[in-house]
């Protein structure tokens, strides 16, 4: 089972304001996206912050956004799935 890490979850629950999920479903389509239009290869969790904003999960009040793109981990087989579908 996963668990927030020890020392970072605290810092984070002292500092976030809010949390927003997205599924992985909108985090493939969104990896799918940016190899696509921005040919950038990036892996899942550097993905969700811009699923969240693909997805449209951003508070209506939000004016500006701004998403850090990060990581290009992917196991091949894993992106080769993923442009399967």
């Amino acid at each position: 089972m996963q668990k927030p890490g020890e020392l970072t979850f605290p810092i984070t629950r002292q500092n976030a304001e809010a949390v927003l999920t997205v599924t992985d479903d909108e985090i493939i389509a969104t990896m799918k996206f940016i190899l696509f239009r921005m040919k950038m290869v990036v892996e899942p969790s550097g993905a969700a912050a811009a699923a969240a904003v693909f997805a449209k999960k951003l508070p209506q009040n939000c004016r500006r956004v701004g998403v850090v793109l990060s990581g290009g981990n992917v196991d091949s087989e894993v992106l080769a799935n993923i442009l399967k579908d």
